[in-house]
């Protein structure tokens, strides 16, 4: 308690301090006789679904530690990793084999705070819950910021090259470049199947200059399972085109007691499909450039058309998400100011396991 009552005074005032001003709503004309009824509950402003959390990895972090690690095997030797001796070891030993596959990767959650000032007088001359308000406010926020983080995780990802596994790319219609997709170049049911045998085979695919190439590197052959299925996260343009193909609505029934996340709109070839507002999205018009790339690194040109990037992964394998705090919201006085103060807290870091398990489509939106 006492570290949140140290916040600065310029804290507080980036917040900005909520007055009866801020929050006595519209003016109106009334008159005496006539009464006023003042309903006492918000009617919401819509919020972007937070779905990402719902499916990666999720570790919390115990009290006094700053840093986890997370094992990983990077991969399976294989029969072409590991050596074999065909003769009995009569008056040798057997052959041994150096094990080079394990890994690791290191998340360390960084706190954020964030807050909401209430003066007293705003709080006993208003008809609403305020503080409620407030807290409703920060919760909704903070998932929004973590949402987008494992979005940004994903989608920015360590692309494949000719040498190393890593994220492939898949882009719509003809297209070779996100500088290159043009209306038209939507998602389709043959490209989430392309997708999903790109995330199953050891190939790994690469670009290079507009030009798709095998890397001699070996990726995981990611398979599909209950305890972490493929999920592609796709945004309300490939929504709409889906459910205008008749090929996805007719495959995408579940027809079992499967839990159904929210968001999610069906499973084609296995793959739970689900719809977000927070993956990357690009506007007709944007220019790139080497400070500000287009989403598969492109460094130049202008963007045709308004595209997305959706991302096909084995989700709890591509991405972690630790806690080393949860989100906590604290209401406390504050008679400095005769203020009433909600404030956040939290640690997380997001940290992306294994690049390989990843596939990007970027689609036009129309």
């Amino acid at each position: 308690m006492e570290g949140i009552q140290k916040l600065s005074e310029e804290t507080i005032k980036e917040l900005g301090v909520t007055t009866a001003s801020d929050v006595q709503g519209t003016s109106f004309t009334a008159y005496g006789l006539q009464p006023v009824q003042f309903l006492k509950e918000v009617v919401d402003a819509a919020k972007k679904q937070l779905y990402f959390a719902n499916f990666v990895r999720v570790i919390h972090a115990p009290q006094g530690t700053k840093d986890v690690v997370i094992p990983k095997r990077s991969a399976y030797l294989g029969r072409s990793g590991v050596s074999f001796d065909t003769s009995e070891p009569d008056t040798s030993d057997i052959t041994v084999t150096d094990l080079t596959s394990l890994d690791s990767v290191t998340a360390t959650p960084s706190p954020v705070f964030a807050g909401v000032a209430i003066s007293n007088y705003a709080l006993r001359t208003n008809a609403l819950n305020l503080v409620q308000a407030a807290k409703e406010e920060l919760s909704y926020a903070i998932g929004d910021r973590v949402d987008r983080a494992i979005a940004v995780a994903l989608g920015d990802a360590t692309a494949a090259t000719s040498s190393a596994a890593g994220a492939q790319l898949l882009y719509g219609g003809d297209a070779t470049s996100d500088t290159s997709l043009s209306d038209g170049d939507v998602i389709t049911t043959d490209l989430v199947a392309k997708a999903k045998r790109y995330l199953q085979t050891t190939v790994c695919k690469y670009w290079s200059s507009g030009t798709e190439g095998t890397s001699s590197a070996t990726k995981n052959p990611w398979q599909n399972t209950a305890d972490d299925p493929f999920v592609l996260f796709i945004g309300p343009a490939q929504e709409e085109v889906f459910l205008k193909d008749s090929q996805f609505v007719n495959a995408a029934e579940y027809g079992s007691d499967i839990v159904i996340q929210n968001g999610e709109i069906g499973s084609y070839l296995g793959i739970r499909i689900v719809v977000t507002n927070n993956v990357e999205s690009v506007a007709a018009g944007t220019t790139f450039s080497s400070s500000a790339p287009a989403p598969d690194g492109t460094t130049s040109g202008t963007a045709a058309t308004d595209f997305t990037r959706c991302i096909l992964c084995k989700p709890k394998a591509a991405c972690a998400l630790v806690w080393g705090r949860d989100p906590q919201i604290k209401v406390f006085d504050y008679p400095q100011r005769d203020q009433t103060w909600i404030t956040l807290v939290a640690d997380y870091a997001v940290k992306v396991i294994h690049d390989d398990a990843i596939v990007w489509l970027d689609v036009a939106d129309a």
